[in-house]
């Protein structure tokens, strides 16, 4: 089963008068099969905990594993394996490149790592999320909202153990929001994969297997 277990993880940026926390001894676990939700305002931490999660900051101390493996103590290059081949992230800034149209965008997926979905699949993700339309379309030509659901799309397409959302509906409207997060509950409880998505929009509350708050850095179960 997998699962991604944090154990007393804290992290400090800057020293002296300069220091920061930005989490303070986290305990968390996630298994195979959930959708959690993290929430919290701007600047409590929850972006720090979500970079931790998927390999791309370190903690000051404290241990992070994955699937049984402590990713803190793997190297870069064991790192960068490991998000290749496990993880999916969802990001506030689309990340698309902006020459390539939308159906590009999962070409250059396939240059890197082999193993995605299958096209049929790829045609019913992209219809589910209602962006089939605008395959030959390039982010210039995208409102906010397409963006974000090709940016969503193309996270699922590697077929990921694990996806990492940071504010995955924030360009959405309640609607298309509420479709992104069944399809994400959908995918966790069918496909059996960890989901786990910061946000400060709790209008995203009632799809959640489990609700976790982060305010100045110190999480707690909400449900």
């Amino acid at each position: 089963m997998s699962n991604l277990i944090f154990s007393s993880v804290n992290k400090v940026f800057g020293s002296g008068s300069s220091r920061y926390v930005a989490l303070e001894n986290i305990d968390f676990e996630a298994n195979s099969g959930e959708l959690i939700l993290v929430v919290g305002p701007s600047g409590s931490g929850k972006t720090t905990f979500l970079t931790i999660a998927g390999g791309l900051q370190t903690p000051t101390s404290g241990n992070v594993t994955l699937n049984n493996e402590a990713i803190t103590r793997l190297n870069r290059k064991e790192q960068s394996q490991l998000r290749l081949n496990k993880i999916g992230f969802i990001l506030q800034s689309y990340n698309l490149v902006p020459f390539l149209s939308v159906k590009e965008q999962f070409t250059l997926a396939d240059k890197v790592k082999k193993t995605n979905i299958s096209p049929q699949d790829l045609d019913q993700l992209l219809t589910d999320l209602d962006i089939i339309s605008l395959k030959e379309k390039y982010p210039n030509q995208l409102s906010g909202g397409q963006k974000q659901r090709v940016a969503i799309a193309r996270a699922l397409y590697t077929d990921p153990e694990y996806i990492l959302a940071d504010e995955p509906t924030a360009a959405l409207d309640t609607e298309r929001s509420a479709e992104v997060m069944k399809l994400l509950k959908t995918l966790a409880h069918k496909r059996n994969k960890v989901i786990i998505v910061v946000t400060h929009d709790m209008r995203l509350k009632k799809n959640a297997d489990k609700i976790y708050q982060i305010i100045d850095g110190r999480m707690s179960l909400l449900k």
